[in-house]
């Protein structure tokens, strides 16, 4: 029982067990070392987690990826950040080996407004600041995708894949 308890301890001092929901912005901050000054923001469900961090100035950004991996797991783990070009001039839809959900993160240089999700049967609806970057994560059997700009012109996103095995 001893060894159990010291082990317990170990994998949840080095996030062995993985970060909890309330713990996204700290881990950000302190693994890709985001300043103070910069925003946080982001989007999560049970399988993925996606942020985008950058300065008010929105000159620059990080965005970050996490997957809550099945079994012996209690958060989530970090599995990918960093900066893309489809993230600043785009919208990039990110996918994560062994996760079929997907993240859609921009800077928002196009001024999207709304995303509509089609299922083949219903059609939902989500508003999105079209002043501010986003990042959004969407399970994969959602339907399909569209993004809409201020003017109502349908704005295209790129595919990204961030192959870490999530086991």
């Amino acid at each position: 029982p001893c060894n159990y308890s010291i082990a317990y301890i170990l994998l949840f001092v080095n996030n062995g067990i993985g970060i909890s929901s309330s713990r996204f912005e700290t881990d950000i901050r302190k693994s890709q070392k985001i300043e103070d000054s910069w925003i946080v923001d982001g989007n999560f469900n049970n399988n993925m987690a996606a942020f985008i961090s950058y300065p008010a100035d929105m000159s620059d950004h990080t965005f970050s990826c996490y997957v809550n991996r099945s079994g012996l797991s209690f958060g989530y783990f970090f599995r990918g950040g960093g900066s893309l070009p489809n993230i600043t001039e785009s919208i990039a839809e990110i996918s994560v080996s062994a996760c079929n959900d997907r993240a859609y993160i921009s800077m928002n240089v196009q001024n999207v407004q709304r995303v509509e999700i089609d299922d083949g049967r219903n059609r939902q609806v989500m508003e999105i600041d079209s002043n501010k970057p986003f990042a959004i994560v969407l399970p994969s059997n959602t339907g399909i995708v569209s993004f809409y700009d201020v003017s109502g012109n349908k704005v295209t996103y790129f595919e990204e894949s961030l192959f870490i095995t999530a086991t």
